[in-house]
């Protein structure tokens, strides 16, 4: 049978390599396929198969550089494509999409030196010249940025990018019948191109030419009707020939298509305020708090209105809460003293006039001034807002801080160990792989089973009727009914009764590790609930702890994952779970040095990359913030991205 065993094994061994050539030219047909439908993050995971199994190639990191470019993680695009680089030195489009990384991250020189590289490989590459004119055009350098836009078209009449992109360049040089014949040009090749009707439209607006703009907004909706930058646009130009219910309709078009458009709900409510449609007006700016309560202009604008309906208490918590949210907010000190005063609340007016003064003389003495600070006076916060701008600072404001409705930026939350039953199984991958809880449910024959989990889990009434019936038949007290029990009760939110009995399991149980570690993130979950409830109602919202919860002390916490450590010092989750604690307590730099004992023991956990990266953020490392929420996409967590494009992208 041993010699029978070894044949086999031979067999399947010799069969290996073409099997994996086949899968790998398979798994890069799959990924490829990913990239061309935009699903990045699919893409990506296929390419890291590859990766894994030829490491040698070079096809896999460019491709995979190219889904991390499309997410806007530049970092991770140049460091796939300088891999690319390292292993195929002539690789042409690897120095043109890493000049298209490097310009991304606003490194123009790098960008130029890639594209000039390229260009020596490639003399005849249009695209090469097409990107190294959006480098210069980037540098302000507009002439040679057309000039190399030319010769892009010199090598390929039909490059619409080109075209597209010298228009942009020729209006910044004022040359007005230049930019709209290559938006013309650009027709000529494709007839179908949105983004040539909307420049256009774009640049006849700018021209005052309102009828041909909204010709070519009706042209590209024609082709693209769910495009909600052209109902935007065209609303602009609606609103500028005073067609006002031409305006709302095309806000309530965007509206229609995405229910949480900010911007859409912010231009309308301005259009409302100019209509004296108050109540209209004040539901949108209610929308949008709904949606992103820290918005410093939202408040702003919401309390000028209640200001005008003399609700002037309201519009004194309205400023206030502008101010909260932005200390340097001038105008809101302003309109809060106006508030005061009409409250005969003298001495308040007085003191918000002083620290507007106050404000505005400090900014005038520091050199330069704070170019992101609300101290001019004369600025108009109720003007539409024009999407087509990108360096508009007033569309961050009214997004809020964060961004992007799509961006959740939070900690991964803590590990701990959970019953696995059919409840646990039906959250999807719930749990991962941990030496201790595999040897225990081994050596009891998986009865009960474990798992380890950083998914709060909810087992279902008659599941854990059923659970304590089975525990009190054989004995209540006994280390596994206890340990069962407070698992039950920790993910149930009966946090004292889970603290007292997973601290009834003796050092001498098999559970006492498990029961440690879960004792610590018992009392994590209880702070963190504490933390985000009004003290006011903390009694009536926990009912049985309303007088014996314990005071928030972090010090317990980090005890006990320290007790679970000293019995395994390779129990990573403890580390993870003890560093998640420290920044919870705002102790960063004990908190990043957690993070990264758990990476240097496991180099593929994803979670501990995303949280010291998101720690980066906040102590304004961008660069090291980047490299994690990189790796941590990269191993697949998508939210990442989303991140990187939105805090990191200035870097």
């Amino acid at each position: 049978m041993k010699r029978l065993f070894f044949s086999i094994l031979l067999a399947a061994s010799l069969s290996l390599p073409s099997l994996a050539q086949w899968n790998t030219q398979n798994i890069l047909k799959m990924g490829r396929s990913a990239l061309f439908l935009d699903d990045y993050v699919s893409a990506i995971k296929n390419f890291n198969k590859i990766i894994a199994l030829k490491p040698y190639l070079s096809e896999p990191y460019f491709f995979r550089g190219l889904a991390k470019l499309n997410l806007d993680d530049y970092d991770g695009a140049i460091r796939d494509f300088t891999t690319a680089i390292k292993q195929d030195p002539n690789y042409l489009y690897a120095y043109v999409y890493r000049g298209m990384a490097y310009n991304g991250f606003r490194r123009y020189d790098e960008a130029l030196k890639d594209y000039e590289k390229a260009i020596q490989l490639d003399p005849s590459s249009a695209f090469v010249y097409a990107n190294k004119g959006v480098t210069l055009s980037e540098l302000g350098k507009f002439k040679e940025s057309e000039e190399n836009y030319s010769k892009a078209i010199r090598l390929d009449k039909t490059l619409v990018m080109a075209y597209l992109n010298r228009a942009l360049v020729r209006e910044k040089l004022n040359d007005v019948l230049g930019a709209l014949s290559d938006c013309n040009s650009a027709l000529s090749n494709n007839i179908f191109s949105v983004d040539a009707y909307n420049l256009r439209g774009y640049i006849n607006y700018k021209q005052k030419k309102f009828h041909d703009a909204i010709e070519d907004f009706n042209n590209a909706l024609k082709i693209s009707p769910k495009n909600i930058k052209l109902f935007m646009n065209r609303a602009m130009v609606w609103y500028d020939l005073k067609k006002y219910d031409e305006v709302i309709k095309d806000y309530e078009n965007v509206i229609r298509l995405d229910s949480t458009y900010i911007y859409a709900y912010y231009n309308r409510s301005q259009i409302y305020s100019e209509q004296k449609k108050y109540d209209l007006a004040l539901k949108d700016l209610n929308t949008i708090i709904k949606m992103n309560p820290e918005n410093i202009l939202i408040y702003f604008n919401r309390g000028m209105i209640k200001e005008e309906l003399k609700d002037y208490i309201g519009a004194y918590n309205d400023f206030s809460e502008s101010i909260k949210l932005y200390p340097d907010f001038v105008k809101a000190y302003l309109a809060r003293a106006s508030v005061s005063s009409k409250l005969e609340k003298d001495s308040l007016a007085r003191r918000d006039n002083f620290i507007a003064m106050d404000i505005m003389d400090r900014y005038k003495r520091m050199k330069g001034g704070d170019k992101t600070a609300f101290v001019d006076t004369t600025e108009n916060f109720t003007r539409l807002i024009d999407i087509s701008s990108k360096s508009d600072r007033v569309r961050n404001v009214v997004n809020g801080r964060i961004q992007d409705k799509d961006v959740m930026v939070r900690l991964k939350g803590i590990f701990a160990i959970r019953y696995l039953s059919l409840d646990s199984l039906r959250n999807g991958k719930t749990n991962y792989y941990e030496k201790n809880i595999m040897n225990y449910n081994q050596e009891h024959n998986y009865n009960p089973a474990f798992i380890i989990s950083n998914k709060n889990l909810q087992y279902s009434s008659m599941y854990i009727d059923s659970l304590y019936k089975r525990q009190e038949l054989i004995n209540p007290q006994t280390s596994e009914a206890l340990f069962i029990k407070g698992i039950i009760n920790m993910d149930n939110g009966e946090y004292l009764k889970a603290i007292k009995n997973f601290s009834a399991i003796k050092p001498d149980s098999e559970c006492y590790l498990f029961a440690l570690f879960n004792l610590a993130n018992t009392r994590m979950m209880m702070y963190n609930y504490i933390s985000s409830i009004d003290d006011m109602k903390i009694g009536e919202a926990i009912g049985e702890q309303r007088n014996s919860r314990e005071k928030i002390n972090y010090s317990l916490v980090y005890n006990d994952y320290k007790k679970c450590l000293e019995i395994d010092s390779d129990f990573i989750y403890a580390i993870f779970n003890e560093a998640n604690a420290h920044a919870k307590n705002i102790e960063i730099d004990k908190a990043i040095s957690l993070y990264s004992q758990v990476i240097s023991k496991d180099p593929n956990f994803a979670e501990a990359y995303f949280n010291r990266g998101l720690l980066y953020i906040y102590i304004n490392d961008k660069a090291k913030a980047n490299v994690d929420l990189s790796k941590a996409g990269e191993l697949g967590i998508v939210e990442s991205y989303s991140i990187i494009k939105h805090y990191c992208s200035d870097i």
